[in-house]
């Protein structure tokens, strides 16, 4: 064989490597027809207004103007810049060209102007608290989108990137409590298609998103409200994923052929929350004292297992790794000081309740329980349905009856501090979280000055005092333990799943296309890929291919100098 025909043989094998490994390492779990992913209840139509504990369902038919990514700080989504000069009092916004809503219609800057307006007028429980900072919103243009701020906030991001975006054409005109007719539109990468009361959801992946087309073409959601039922569908191959945090027990249960579990930090905590309304738990020398009888890494250790990452929350009410984290322990155990306050305070059984279908917060119940008994209080865990602890903590009309309860903390503190004031601010619209019934005007004090700081010092300072408070001084919880996130799934089925830090994998992140840049779009032909390349779409593999081709060409050109007269 000449010179030429050999190098022309190489080319074509390293072609066909170049073109067929990626497509097969394409092939590898990375798309799906169908996943289907246990869900605990009917959580309603899935709209702003309609969802309850839905919210990361709701946002795979809604968009954000950012969205956190898999080291959970906000980036570009629908905005492609977000400009703030010299951390002022304008935040202006650009949107990507191409954003549509499932109707077709163009996602401009008059729908993020009208949503942020509706949700400050019509109040919802989850966004409204966010938008206290925002004066006024001016439309520049079609795609940009300035916002005018009552002072200075550095922690601005946390409601651009919480807020979904309504199609403004069909909220438009609606009365105080109405949605638009049919299943919810928005501009997300999937529809819901199928709401079965009582049954499932179904959505189908909208194949025209601005960010590239889902990798799973179907998602389908069985209800299933019983743990153990759910661990055992997921055994039995009736369902795909658990998006929710597994308890160790029921890990080992899942470590076998065909199943993998993806883990990380997870910024839903468990907490004993007092009512602070009524005694016993009026009295703050009565909470210090309960504080005091909680060793909260034996707790963490007899939950979750000492075996894994499991958190104690001692820094104060948000996740210890977290940015806002008090540098040393608030919480500290002392069991004599909690035996000799207790025995003088005298208090009458205490009632903790906690949720019957969670294996993890029923288990800390437990230890909290076995903790105040070792100290010397009568205690006893009252376990309760979902809808029998909300009526007991959180009731529509009626005061809130419980003594303790064990509840999650709120992830979104975890993320940005000035989320603190919607649970523990004295403003209940303001404050839909506090189901402590606590009140501080040093609380408060605190809180308002956090969310103006712009110096970067004070503003860490200011928030420490705010977690000093709570957790040392006047104490209407007692944050337990942070888990490690432990997410399990059948990689037989899927293999998209990507890790959102402090959330978990159930993430519209883990369906779309890799490579999602904040000025190109999406994929493999755009952007920049996370190597620092431009992003052609080749792989590793490809590269791989490039390399021997690269080889074999050298080589033979060698060959053929070494062979010339």
């Amino acid at each position: 064989m000449t010179p030429v025909a050999r190098l022309l043989a190489c080319v074509v094998v390293a072609a066909a490597l170049l073109i067929a490994w990626p497509a097969q390492a394409q092939d590898q779990g990375s798309t799906a027809e169908r996943v289907r992913i246990a869900w605990p209840r009917d959580d309603g139509s899935l709209t702003p207004y309609t969802f309850e504990q839905g919210y990361p369902l709701m946002t795979l038919v809604y968009d954000t103007l950012l969205w956190r990514d898999e080291d959970g700080s906000p980036a570009e989504w629908l905005a492609r810049q977000v400009r703030n000069p010299e951390a002022g009092r304008r935040v202006t916004v650009t949107l990507r060209d191409g954003a549509r809503f499932h109707d077709g219609r163009p996602l401009t800057a008059e729908d993020v102007k009208f949503s942020y307006d509706y949700f400050a007028e019509r109040y919802q429980s989850r966004f409204t608290p966010q938008l206290q900072a925002i004066e006024s919103v001016d439309v520049v243009d079609e795609l940009t989108v300035a916002f005018n701020l009552e002072y200075p906030s550095p922690g601005f991001n946390l409601p651009l990137s919480d807020v979904p975006i309504l199609p403004r054409h069909l909220w438009e005109g609606l009365s105080r409590g109405e949605t638009p007719p049919g299943k919810p539109v928005g501009s997300g990468p999937y529809r819901l298609v199928e709401r079965s009361p009582g049954e499932r959801y179904v959505f189908r992946a909208n194949d025209d998103y601005f960010l590239g087309q889902p990798r799973v073409a179907t998602l389908e959601l069985p209800f299933e409200s019983d743990f153990t039922g759910t661990v055992s569908s997921l055994l039995n191959r009736d369902v795909d994923m658990i998006p929710f945090a597994l308890p160790q027990g029921t890990q080992e249960d899942v470590m076998g052929p065909g199943f993998r579990i993806e883990r990380g930090q997870l910024y839903t905590g468990t907490a004993l929350t007092f009512n602070v309304r009524k005694p016993p738990f009026d009295s703050v020398r009565a909470r210090r004292a309960i504080s005091s009888a909680l060793d909260l890494q034996r707790i963490a250790d007899a939950t979750v297992g000492p075996s894994e990452r499991a958190f104690p929350a001692d820094r104060g009410y948000v996740h210890p790794r977290s940015g806002s984290a008090s540098e040393g322990p608030l919480q500290r155990f002392d069991r004599e000081r909690a035996r000799s306050e207790l025995s003088a305070l005298d208090l009458p059984r205490i009632r903790v309740l906690a949720p019957d279908n969670d294996p993890v917060r029923n288990l800390a119940g437990q230890q909290v329980v076995l903790a105040l008994t070792r100290a010397g209080a009568d205690a006893e865990l009252v376990t309760v349905t979902r809808s029998g602890l909300s009526a007991a903590v959180d009731p529509d009309d009626e005061p809130p009856t419980f003594q303790a309860a064990i509840l999650s903390t709120s992830p979104l503190a975890s993320y940005n501090p000035d989320y603190l004031s919607a649970v523990f601010g004295s403003d209940e619209r303001q404050a839909p979280l506090n189901y402590s019934g606590y009140s501080s005007e040093e609380f408060d004090r605190l809180a308002a000055s956090a969310v103006r700081e712009t110096n970067p010092r004070e503003r860490s300072q200011t928030i420490q005092s705010e977690l000093r408070l709570l957790a040392q001084e006047d104490v209407p919880v007692v944050p337990l333990f942070y888990p490690e996130g432990a997410f399990v799934y059948r990689d037989d089925i899927y293999q998209g799943w990507i890790y959102i830090e402090g959330t978990g994998i159930l993430d519209k992140r883990s369906f779309l296309p890799a490579n999602i840049s904040a000025e190109e779009g999406v994929g493999p032909n755009a952007g920049v890929d996370p190597a620092g390349g431009s992003g052609s779409g080749i792989g590793t593999l490809g590269v791989v291919a490039l390399g021997i081709l690269g080889i074999a060409v050298i080589v033979v050109l060698i060959g053929a100098v070494r062979r010339r007269p």
